[in-house]
């Protein structure tokens, strides 16, 4: 991957202080700790319809068309989950006709071993597997090349559990066509699965994330919408570390919108971010390296021909009992908080009021790393290159606050060829370095800029419960700039 950074960059180019506060709820841990699988599968092939061996699943008295008519007469089951149960083949395709599932089996009052395990926050897989619907509406685990597809318009999953669809050590796994909502956490988690695709998922309204993947490989997330989820609209969490080989995850084409995070990946370690929207978050994207898990601290992760704007919305004024969990900055287009080696090209930042993209260190010591030699091993090679800031697609000017924002820390960064509505981007502090000389030394490449920093540190006290924490300036819609 690291090759295919420099040759994206390339040909583009011609064309802190703080706290787990900026980690999303279950960053990293999947309500257990995990770890990426050892990456010897690879991304699923689609099964087009109708494939063999399948299963078929519906609801009664729904006016089926196309293929959901023709599959209608194979239908066995009215629970998603009853068919998934029922497999007993690799590769075999579960289609789901029109309707609501609600999944009712799955709601019954678990066994006296299971109830014992309910106040645990922590399961492990062998827990998960065997009480399968203590957190899950949805439960796939140990499956290999399972594919699960809504047949036409209307397929929804929803009900009253922490996790949609939970898809765990599922190798091979493609979900498609579905929407899941109102969850407790998360519409869609994938943990620790070697190949998965996600493909025209929308995830809507859930109270953490809407589609997650947690110690994953060979994963794709595609044509997605995630919307009025109460923390990231799309998270990946401890993605496999390839250190710039390969990819790991890749989303495309997805829209995440009115979330408080379009887009998180804490320990976001090899995603390919590309041709996705993200707008009318808080923050539309977040990398970050400020939790302890597998794969810190965060690195070579490229975000390409992303259109990332509007991002302005104010999800902690008058929250009451719903407070987002963390702070982020309202009013940012893209912020990395802690990574290295990761790439920012060709992107559309356009009307974010705060900063365009933004960029700050985290001290290992703050993801419990004792080793003085790598309390600064963060924020180092990161490249800004050929995004065009404040403009829209359409040509039209619509500026961000400031356009680029550095604490001043780390070595190795570099803004280059980017444009801006304002001719030259505006950016703190207001001269940036080149890729042909990046940023070494300087009075602040060790821990920052203070009065940068202090800020960053001030909205890391922030709790749902403490939500104006002196000196943050973060958590207010800030003024729009003028054009």
């Amino acid at each position: 991957m690291r090759r295919l950074l420099v040759a994206v960059v390339s040909a583009l180019s011609t064309a802190v202080l703080t706290s787990s506060v900026l980690a999303s709820p279950a960053a990293a841990s999947a309500y257990r700790p995990v770890a990426p699988p050892a990456g010897t599968y690879h991304v699923p092939a689609y099964r087009p319809a109708p494939a063999t061996p399948r299963l078929v699943v519906c609801k009664p008295g729904e006016n089926l068309t196309g293929v959901a008519q023709q599959l209608a007469g194979e239908c066995a089951y009215h629970d998603i989950q009853a068919a998934v149960d029922a497999v007993r083949q690799r590769g075999t395709t579960i289609y789901v006709l029109p309707g609501t599932y609600q999944e009712r089996p799955s709601l019954a009052t678990p066994s006296k071993p299971c109830s014992a395990l309910a106040g645990q926050a922590t399961l492990s897989y062998e827990q998960q597997r065997a009480c399968p619907h203590l957190r899950n509406l949805i439960s796939v685990s140990g499956l290999g090349d399972l594919q699960i597809e809504g047949v036409g318009a209307g397929v929804v999953v929803e009900g009253d559990k922490p996790i949609g669809i939970r898809a765990d050590r599922a190798d091979g796994f493609y979900l498609r066509n579905i929407t899941v909502k109102g969850f407790a956490e998360d519409g869609v988690a994938v943990v620790e699965t070697d190949g998965f695709v996600l493909d025209r998922v929308a995830a809507l309204n859930d109270r953490e994330h809407g589609i997650a993947a947690y110690g994953t490989d060979h994963g794709v997330i595609a044509d997605c919408e995630a919307a009025g989820n109460g923390d990231a609209g799309i998270a990946t969490a401890s993605a496999s570390d390839q250190r710039g080989n390969r990819l790991s995850v890749e989303i495309r084409g997805c829209r995440s919108h009115g979330n408080l995070v379009g887009y998180s990946g804490t320990a976001g370690d090899s995603v390919y971010v590309h041709d996705n929207e993200f707008s009318g978050n808080a923050t539309g994207a977040v990398l970050d390296s400020s939790v302890q898990a597998v794969g810190m601290p965060q690195n070579h992760a490229m975000f390409v021909a992303n259109r990332v704007f509007g991002n302005n919305a104010d999800p902690y004024r008058d929250c009451g009992t719903k407070c987002p969990a963390r702070a982020v900055p309202v009013g940012t287009g893209m912020l990395l908080a802690g990574g290295d080696e990761n790439t920012y090209a060709s992107n559309f930042v356009y009307d974010n009021w705060r900063y365009g993209i933004a960029q700050h260190w985290i001290p290992a010591s703050r993801r419990g790393e004792t080793d003085p030699a790598k309390q600064r091993d963060t924020s180092h090679g990161n490249r800004y290159v050929g995004n065009l800031m404040g403009v829209t697609p359409s040509g039209g000017r619509a500026p961000n606050g400031v356009d680029f924002w550095w604490d001043e820390q780390g070595d190795g960064n570099c803004w280059q060829n980017n444009a801006s509505s304002w001719g030259r981007p505006r950016s703190d502090p207001a001269v940036l370095p080149d890729c042909d000389h990046p940023s070494a030394g300087g009075p602040y490449a060790q821990q920052g800029n203070p009065a940068k920093t202090s800020v960053v540190t001030a909205c890391a006290t922030y709790t749902p419960r403490r939500r104006d924490p002196k000196g943050c300036t973060w958590l207010t819609t800030p003024p729009r700039p003028a054009a």
